[in-house]
């Protein structure tokens, strides 16, 4: 795995801070037409880092944020919490993090956005392919060109990602977490069932649940009979903290296949695993994500906080 080209930092530099700026002024390229000198906001103790992955060949954009404390305190390490979509939810998760900070209801902890580097990314391609588990040809994702990536790009922050972000920041590896929403959370699912373990806490916002008829029950059928053995002596050991929430006003069929896997959870009897489900009521699809992230961060690090839990 290898650093990007420096020359697509100034760029890349731009794309971040000016994201979630409406008539933010644009980055002007060299021989572009002078533009009012506005000054543009900076995310403070935030950086990108692109990184190239070997396993799946692609150029990832991870989008970092440090705690306050992080300078002034060399000799700390410091939790890592990895969020999907990056380009998208990264400013939300930095700004949702200095909150819960400031409340003292979460530790400090390192933010990694994932994204992806480049000019003119197709952001809904790349990520309907790594979010994906498996192909469907069916409904909505009807269309979609290539699907069903997930093991490379979950294999791609196992072997490179993570060991990148933990050999280059003062991240404690004892203790990470993955959070999605959507497709992000279906890939959130598929991290804790596939690599028992690699996350001590996973946020499932909103998870595609209905994905290829359901193909996250069938999944964990499989897995669950295998650890169990034909005698049903066995242990299915889950070793995580799981937050799993939706909207109310989301799709109604998709909001209660998402109860129904929140039904087998409930009694799934997995060992190490602690879990708590959330209905946010009256919110929707893309407005429920700062609430569901908020609970959910909330809920995994609860037992490093336990003063400071707020009851749900």
């Amino acid at each position: 795995m290898r650093p990007l080209a420096s020359s697509l930092m100034k760029k890349l530099l731009c794309m971040l801070l000016l994201a979630a700026l409406p008539g933010a002024a644009y980055c002007q390229t060299s021989g572009a037409a002078a533009a009012p000198a506005y000054p543009h906001m900076v995310l403070n103790n935030t950086e990108l880092r692109p990184v190239h992955s070997q396993v799946t060949n692609r150029d990832y954009l991870l989008y970092i944020a440090y705690p306050d404390s992080y300078a002034s305190h060399p000799e700390r390490k410091y939790p890592v919490v990895y969020v999907t979509d990056g380009y998208w939810s990264f400013v939300k998760m930095s700004s949702l993090g200095s909150s819960l900070w400031y409340d003292q209801i979460v530790p400090e902890y390192i933010l990694v956005g994932i994204g992806y580097a480049g000019e003119n990314v197709d952001y809904n391609k790349e990520r309907m392919y790594e979010l994906s588990p498996t192909k469907q040809t069916y409904g909505w994702a009807k269309g979609v060109e290539i699907q069903g990536g997930s093991r490379k790009f979950l294999d791609a922050i196992k072997t490179e990602l993570i060991p990148y972000v933990e050999s280059n920041t003062r991240a404690d590896s004892s203790f990470r977490v993955m959070v999605g929403s959507s497709m992000g959370g279906l890939f959130s699912l598929f991290c804790m069932y596939e690599e028992p373990g690699l996350f001590q806490g996973i946020v499932a916002g909103s998870p595609a649940i209905d994905w290829d008829h359901r193909w996250i029950f069938r999944r964990e059928s499989q897995l669950r009979s295998a650890a169990l053995g034909d005698d049903y002596k066995g242990t299915f050991h889950v070793p995580c903290r799981l937050f799993m929430g939706v909207g109310s006003a989301e799709w109604p069929d998709f909001v209660a296949t998402i109860q129904a896997f929140d039904t087998l959870l409930r009694a799934g009897r997995y060992a190490d695993f602690a879990y708590r489900f959330q209905l946010i009521e009256g919110e929707r699809h893309g407005g429920n994500t700062a609430e569901l992230y908020n609970r959910g961060l909330r809920f995994v690090f609860e037992p490093q906080m336990p003063s400071k839990v707020i009851p749900e």
